[in-house]
């Protein structure tokens, strides 16, 4: 049965990104995590490489840049 808006056909998908948290038909999440996990993957690899011993940030900043980037997209959404 296909259902239509203003004369056009919806399209049924599978999962759509809600307020930045991505919701699938089964409710599981797990496209969710696998995007926050490739996302948060890419932020740990440029702070590690800016993180040298000899050269690059101060611990003080790489805290920082953890808590406000890679912590915050690890923990938004998680109380659904």
């Amino acid at each position: 049965m296909d259902i239509y808006l203003n004369f056009r056909p919806l399209t049924q998908v599978t999962s759509l990104k809600y307020l930045g948290v991505i919701i699938d038909s089964k409710l599981t999440f797990k496209e969710h995590i696998n995007y926050i996990t490739e996302k948060c993957s890419k932020l740990i690899f440029a702070l590690f490489r800016s993180a040298k011993i000899n050269w690059g940030l101060r611990y003080n900043a790489l805290k920082t840049i953890y808590t406000g980037a890679i912590l915050s997209l690890l923990l938004y959404g998680a109380p659904i």
